[in-house]
């Protein structure tokens, strides 16, 4: 049932992304011609302006959209009258919420890499790619020296910080929506006083935990050396933590406090 669920959230969302893929896929190729062609002059100008506005905009639609779809989407399905529908489905509340997950996740990855692929393809030279690369290879020898080697350790910790941060978000938006629809009538702000008081919260729990960290284990976190030995790790561990307790917290209030009126 999961992959069902799954595979609608999909469709549902799908209509609404796609064709801003294919906006941007198109504006791309019309920046990069514009951008390229010295046949605008005098007040043709105008066109590779807008065309570049136009471009801006889409970027930023993808990103902006991308984010409301999630909470919309979310909120729609699941507080509002088509909850109704929704929980009345032969279904876990956990599945609901892990296939919207699911597909938050893999959207919020596409409309990355959309717009980062739209960027390359854009204001990529032969030249940038050489200055990205020399600069890469530059970063890479700083961080060997200063943390005396690189570990793909050090790679590794960083690619799980991005996955569970963009899952603990989603989730920590998924938490903050579910506790707001416990205000009768004033579910969108109290969903909004759930979030700001949430991150407030994880703020000041992580900030006071760090600093302990850094005296026991001798190092502060401005130090470069102690990103793999202390702010990895011990952020990865409150992401972990903190994202079973949002999902735990939703999956509660829809099982067992769930009022859509």
């Amino acid at each position: 049932m999961l992959s069902k669920l799954f595979k609608h959230e999909l469709k549902a969302t799908a209509r609404l992304l796609l064709p801003l893929y294919m906006i941007l896929a198109v504006l791309t190729i019309l920046d990069r011609i514009a951008l390229n062609l010295d046949i605008f002059t005098g007040a043709l100008t105008v066109i590779p302006a807008f065309i570049t506005i136009a471009y801006v905009v889409s970027l930023i639609a993808i990103i902006v959209v991308s984010f409301v779809i999630i909470i919309m989407r979310f909120y729609k399905n699941l507080m509002t009258d088509e909850g109704y529908l929704m929980f009345t489905l032969p279904v876990k509340s956990h599945q609901l919420i892990t296939s919207k997950l699911l597909a938050s996740i893999l959207w919020t990855v596409t409309s990355v890499v959309a717009v980062i692929a739209s960027l390359f393809a854009v204001f990529a030279t032969s030249e940038t790619w050489r200055l990205m690369i020399e600069g890469f290879k530059m970063v890479m020898a700083e961080l060997r020296t200063e943390l005396h080697g690189f570990s793909t350790i050090l790679i590794i910790e960083f690619i799980l910080l991005v996955i569970f941060s963009l899952i603990n978000g989603i989730l920590e938006i998924y938490a903050s929506v579910a506790i707001g629809q416990l205000f009768n009538g004033h579910k969108v702000i109290g969903s909004f006083a759930a979030y700001i008081g949430i991150t407030t919260a994880i703020q000041i729990i992580v900030s006071a935990f760090l600093f302990i960290a850094s005296l026991i284990f001798k190092h502060t976190i401005t130090e470069v050396e102690a990103i793999p030995q202390l702010v990895f790790p011990i952020t990865l561990l409150f992401l972990l933590v903190f994202s079973i307790i949002f999902y735990w917290i939703t999956n509660f209030i829809f099982k067992r406090k769930l009022n859509l009126e």
